[in-house]
């Protein structure tokens, strides 16, 4: 089914700074909020607050957060006990060699050395004492200098390892003959990450943690080299959000004098350009003088905001004006948003002319695919353009369109060479597309 102008209304609501770090995984908000906060918005719109598993994603984050931001919140947290980990965070604690009496089982920050028996004790952490680093092939380095537990840590993930992990009784003999009482990798502490992960990287600044009264959440200084810092819970600040965007549907029914009209709204969060986009559009073909209420949304909700005028796009003509077809390899969301930023919309094909200029158009292009301006929603099972326009022309391609099964996150791309056929495709997948623009 693919919908015309008399069944669907657009909204294109804009204004939040969203910035893309590079990576699938992590998102800087150019947001303000409370710790709370923050982890409820990244878990909507993405999949939670950051957690950071090793120093390589922690160099990926320093790398590419903008001076500009001081700091951001990450998502550690205070946890209601104090747990023991291995410090690289992979090992699980499945061995232990503890010396008679311990651990104390207090509720205090410590760390674990290795005695002249090969047995493991509980020791305040800033305690001066050689140590040994981790190797994978089981060459474990012993380093004879005396250091604190956490500048031991950092001591050995210079040479790009850690704290020796000791995983059996054999390569607890292997440490103990090394040398007597050093620091291993074993460290207690209250912390716990938000999404459940059991990473125990951690990356303090000096003199961090101070555990101050109310000071149960973490954020990352980037004015400090990313060093971590604990901080209170409310205080408003950006935040790290990780795991790809979201795809948010609901439907909506108000009523509009004596008819009640049903509304899909799907909402996407295009971090890469730093919008969030709204489609709404009603499922009532009765409904077709429906005036939006809806303003600009408002600190990452879809919620309707009285304090704005509405934007509503009517159907503009059949002639597309300039049709600009961009060589780069976007997804979908990526695309729409760009088209919006430099240009009008992406592309939308509503008669046989207008197919024929698009077809001419992408026969430059470097993909196969060419994104358009059509959408899936796998909800109502419906194909919908963007942005309204008139006509019913359609140029499927055979088992594609109403005769098509589709997943979820499938939007349309038309074939770049051949019979020129619109097909739909994970909008995940990164593409040229064609967007168009006013004419003159």
């Amino acid at each position: 089914m693919l919908l015309n102008s008399k069944s669907i209304y657009l909204l294109f609501i804009s204004g939040f700074c969203v910035l893309s770090l590079g990576s699938s995984e992590f998102h800087l908000i150019n947001m303000t909020k409370s710790y709370a906060d923050a982890k409820s918005y990244c878990r909507e719109i993405h999949t939670d607050l950051a957690t950071i598993h090793n120093f390589s994603e922690m160099n990926e984050l320093i790398n590419l957060v903008s001076d500009n931001t001081a700091r951001a919140w990450i998502g550690l947290e205070i946890a209601d006990k104090r747990t023991w980990h291995w410090s690289l965070p992979a090992h699980p604690l499945d061995f232990t060699n503890w010396k008679e009496g311990t651990p104390q089982g207090n509720d205090q920050d410590a760390c674990a050395a290795m005695d002249e028996n090969g047995k493991w004790f509980e020791n305040d952490c800033n305690t001066k004492r050689s140590f040994v680093c981790h190797s994978d092939g089981g060459s474990h380095i012993y380093v004879a200098d005396s250091e604190s537990w956490r500048n031991a840590q950092n001591y050995c993930r210079s040479l790009s390892t850690d704290l020796v992990s000791i995983l059996s009784a054999e390569e607890n003999a292997v440490v103990s003959n090394m040398s007597q009482n050093v620091w291993v990798g074993l460290f207690k502490d209250p912390w716990k990450w938000s999404d459940g992960s059991n990473s125990s990287f951690r990356y303090w600044a000096n003199y961090q943690p101070n555990y101050l009264e109310g000071q149960d959440c973490v954020t990352a200084i980037f004015k400090n080299s990313g060093k971590w810092n604990d901080v209170k819970c409310p205080g408003k600040k950006k935040f790290i959000c990780q795991g790809a965007n979201k795809e948010l549907t609901t439907l909506q029914t108000t009523t509009q004098g004596s008819t009640k009209v049903t509304y899909l709204s799907t909402r996407y969060n295009i971090t890469s350009e730093g919008i969030i986009v709204t489609f709404h559009f009603t499922l009532d073909k009765n409904s077709t003088n429906v005036s939006s209420t809806a303003g600009p949304t408002t600190e990452g909700t879809s919620a309707s905001s009285s304090t704005s005028q509405p934007v509503t796009l009517a159907p503009h003509s059949n002639a597309p004006g300039n049709l600009v077809l961009i060589q780069q390899n976007l997804t979908w969301v990526e695309a729409i948003a760009y088209c919006r930023r430099n240009y009008i919309d992406l592309i939308h094909i509503s008669t046989e002319d207008i197919q024929m200029k698009v077809a001419e158009k992408v026969k430059n292009a470097t993909t196969p695919h060419v994104w358009i301006g059509l959408k899936y929603t796998c909800g109502s099972k419906i194909w919908f353009w963007t942005e309204s326009s008139s006509g019913c022309y359609q140029n499927w391609a055979p088992q594609q369109g109403h005769e098509g099964t589709y997943s979820c996150g499938v939007t349309g791309a038309i074939q770049a060479t051949g019979r020129q056929q619109w097909v739909g495709l994970p909008q995940s997948e990164k593409l040229n597309f064609l967007c168009y623009a006013c004419t003159g």
